[in-house]
This record gives C-alpha cells, structure tokens and sequence, in this order.
C-alpha cells in the first residue's frame, strides 16, 4: 500500500534520530514514519507536511486552512493508493480540490478539530458541507464527537470512525526511572485549558506545602502574581518538561468543554510515566478516563470539584501515589498505546476504505 500523508504541522526530515523530537514531528531517514511503524513491512509513506514557515503560510494559519500543501498533495494524488490527512485544516482543501475530478485515490481525514471547532453557523457550515459532499472517510479520537457529523453532517456520519488516540508508551515510560517525587503538582499546554478553575481552586485548598506549576502558558501570571506557590513557566524543551512531570506528586488537566479531540496526548503521555492524574470530565477525555483508578475525574468549570480533588490527591501517601501511576501505566499500555491505534487504523483502511 502506497500512502500520502498530509498532516496540518511540520515534519523535520533528519539522517539520524533525535530523541528529543517526538515521532509525529520527524522523519528518520530507513526508519518507518511515526504509527506507520505498524502497518504491514510493504506500506510506504511519504509526506507532505505544510511546509517552512512564511508570510503566506502566516495567511493560512490566520484563516485556518493551508493552500499551499492541499494543492501539491493534488497533484500528486494518483501515484498512491489513499491520500492520509491529518486536521481538516490540511484535509479540506484536498478534499474540495478531488471533488470536481474523477480519478482519485481514497481520502481519510482524521478530524481532530470537529471540523471547525465543531461551530455550526449559516456561513462557515455549507461551505464546510459544499467541500465534503463526496463523504471522505473520517477518523476521530473522541466517540462523542460523531454527534456533530449525525446532527450537522449526515452525509459524513457513515464514514466517521471512532478509533481511540494511542500514546509512544515506550518514548514516555518511566519503568527504569528512580526520580524522587516533589511537593509540586505539575499542570502542562497552552492551548484548551482552564487554569482560571485550577488556580483558583488551589488557592482555596491553601495548600502551602504544595507548589503549582503551570508550564507553557503565563498568561495569567500577573492575576496570581500575590500567590507565591503557583508558578508559571512559558513553554519549555520536551526533555526539561518531563523532568517536572516525573518529579511531580501528580499532574492535573484542567480543560474546558470542546466537541472535539484535545488534551488527550497530556494525560495520556503522564500517564505512560506512571503519574497520579486530576483530568477534566469532557467529550475529549470521557473514552480514556472513566473507570481509570489512578484518575479523579471533575466537572468542568467547577471549583469545589477541583479543590475536592487537589485535597485528595495531595493527602494520599507516596505508596498510594505510586500505586494510582502504576494503575495509569497498565491502562495505558493496555489500551491506549500507539501499536493498538496503529493496529485499528490499518483494518479500518482494508476493510472499510480500500
């Protein structure tokens, strides 16, 4: 099988690996690209990532869809068996262009989004209908996102497919680890958080002995500036990220509410390093974290739920502590892992695509 990936971020094409580099963002030059790692030895891929960085491709991030990889992905359609793309905003575009040809390879998006953040309006939503009528098949990680196809796009709703987001186990797994926990609780993104509910329900825990961390985003910073146990980072490397994260007591996802995927690969990364979790109940998270011991679950937007939960978290001991990231280790490595997304993703495309 011959595959075109098209995915909406850069993929940096090296000659030897760096680890520091996670597997969606590189290619290694005689080593199989990112879960195509687990597709039988014949699959080949290659990849049309959205380019370096420019004043045009400035344009298309500010009016969230690119052009430029679309239009060369287009192009080169007929030379592989599936065209593979990864976001709508890489996805749609494609799409559009092979709806007015007839010879074309097969199109699977994975939709991470929700399309367009799962808005529906009276202008954005025909134009999105118009560019899919010819029904691509369609991958989310979130089972509560296919709502939005059957409610808003019937045509779609036969082709979506629920497959559950798989973690690098291996990259994250702290099996040989020995870091020594801290006093701190480590919170991570910069995109789809709701710190506002965390910082203030930490404050209202008054944990003194605790130390909030709070990295990739110091936005508001200054609204906390008086509370000298929560600490804002700006984004750091991915080595010096995990350094927190691994001498943490325990890690916390604060989200908001989204009809789409996000936020899954923060916890189910800590999770492979055998980190206690508080997660925020939502469409995004619900498949991965109900049922999962070493996970407390909260509402969202609710203060007392989080301060319930940092008051449990933070009174347990370190074997009870241990014994939750253990917990959320063997989920994840059971269940969520990249080999079993792989695995899913493969028999879709041949049974149901191909």
């Amino acid at each position: 099988m011959k595959i075109l990936f098209i995915p909406n971020w850069n993929v940096k094409h090296l000659d030897t690996d760096d680890i520091r580099i996670q597997a969606p963002d590189k290619k290694v030059t005689g080593s199989k690209y990112w879960f195509f790692k687990y597709f039988p030895d014949e699959t080949t891929v290659d990849i049309i990532d959205i380019g370096k960085k420019s004043s045009f491709q400035k344009l298309e991030q500010k009016i969230k869809f690119y052009i430029v990889q679309p239009i060369k992905a287009f192009k080169q359609r007929n030379k592989y068996d599936i065209v593979i793309s990864h976001g709508a905003q890489s996805g749609l575009v494609y799409e559009l262009l092979t709806s007015f040809v007839k010879i074309k390879p097969k199109h699977l998006m994975f939709d991470i989004g929700g399309l367009n953040g799962a808005r529906i309006n009276n202008f954005e939503t025909p134009l999105i209908k118009f560019a899919l009528r010819k029904n691509p098949y369609i991958i989310v990680h979130s089972s509560e996102q296919l709502s939005l196809y059957k409610n808003s796009y019937p045509n779609l709703s036969k082709n979506a497919h629920f497959i559950p987001f798989g973690a690098d186990v291996e990259y994250f797994s702290t099996n040989n680890h020995k870091t020594p926990l801290k006093k701190t609780i480590v919170s991570f993104g910069y995109l789809k958080r709701d710190y506002t509910t965390l910082c203030n329900a930490f404050i209202a825990s008054n944990k003194t002995d605790i130390t909030l961390y709070i990295i990739g985003d110091d936005s508001l910073q200054s609204d906390y500036a008086n509370h000298p146990n929560i600490v804002f980072l700006k984004r750091i490397p991915l080595k010096e990220l995990i350094e927190h994260i691994l001498q943490s007591w325990a890690v916390v996802v604060p989200l908001p509410v989204f009809n789409y995927s996000y936020g899954q690969m923060s916890f189910l990364q800590s999770m492979a390093m055998k980190k206690a979790l508080i997660v925020t109940k939502t469409p995004s998270s619900q498949d991965y974290i109900k049922n999962t011991k070493g996970i407390i679950g909260v509402s969202p937007y609710n203060v007392d739920d989080m301060i319930k939960a940092i008051e449990t978290i933070t009174n347990k001991t370190s074997a009870e502590i241990k014994e939750m990231g253990e917990e959320n280790y063997r989920v994840v490595s059971q269940f969520f892992n990249e080999k079993n997304m792989a695995t899913q993703i493969y028999n879709y495309i041949i049974t149901s695509i191909t």
